[in-house]
């Protein structure tokens, strides 16, 4: 008796030190919800739906406002990854005001959203191969974010990801019987930005392309920028920097040095 005593305050403990160091463990969360496994795909969503909240949010008790806080208003089928483990197929949107994805388990208008834990192992993949990703970055000012981020162009070294950003405006009276009021509305805008996997910390993409280059190992920088110069590329156009991190992320690391 004295032996279990023991090993459940161990056990207790154990699961205290994982959140002081802010990791998420299902081990832990297991015993406090009833499981006896360790984190499986078909507990990790009903992890995710305790430790959230509805989705009716902020942007919900807005009214009278032009536009949608979301990419997309309709919820989209994808599949929810932890890792490189497929937890399941769930319907997802995200919300660019309140920064957070919205998440059901059917697609039923009668089934309330929760609100996705956020944590930098979860991925959504949508069925039209767009991906939503858990990053942290810095913006041009060096201040660091943790935000989903949009990816436009996959590799093994190298990400382009997409910052969807979404802002409140707020609408004015009019002065007087001859003006007409200016309503409320959200406004869309994107940034672009550079995911270096071997640091897994982004960063926004510079407006020059020497800028850019310096991103890069030493070993890829001149025939990148060989590759700006001879297609012309243009950083600022989505299309072209994706042509750029696929050409990175195909450069052989042997090769590179040999030229």
């Amino acid at each position: 008796m004295k032996n279990i005593i023991i090993l459940g305050v161990l056990a207790i403990f154990g699961c205290t030190a994982l959140y002081a160091q802010n990791t998420v463990h299902a081990a832990c969360f297991a015993s406090v919800v009833g499981y006896t496994e360790t984190r499986v795909p078909s507990n990790f969503f009903t992890f995710a739906d305790l430790k959230s909240t509805s989705a009716q949010g902020t942007t919900a008790q807005i009214p009278d406002v032009l536009g949608s806080p979301y990419l997309v208003d309709a919820f989209q089928k994808g599949s929810l990854f932890y890792g490189e483990e497929l937890v399941g197929t769930f319907y997802v949107r995200y919300n660019g005001f309140t920064k957070e994805m919205e998440i059901k388990k059917g697609n039923s208008p009668d089934e309330i959203a929760k609100v996705l834990v956020k944590d930098k192992n979860l991925k959504f993949v949508f069925d039209n191969r767009d991906e939503l990703k858990f990053v942290a970055f810095m913006d041009k000012k060096g201040n660091r974010h943790d935000e989903y981020l949009v990816t436009k162009s996959k590799g093994d070294k190298y990400q382009l990801m997409e910052r969807p950003v979404v802002t409140y405006k707020e609408g004015k009276k009019a002065a007087n019987s001859f003006m007409l009021d200016v309503p409320s509305k959200f406004v869309h805008r994107t940034e672009l930005y550079f995911l270096d996997l071997m640091t897994n910390i982004a960063s926004q993409v510079p407006a020059k392309k020497s800028k850019l280059i310096d991103f890069f190992a030493e070993s890829e920088k001149i025939q990148i920028a060989a590759l700006i110069k001879k297609k012309s590329l243009n950083i600022k156009d989505v299309n072209d920097l994706s042509q750029i991190f696929d050409f990175a992320n195909s450069i052989s690391q042997d090769i590179a040095l040999k030229e």
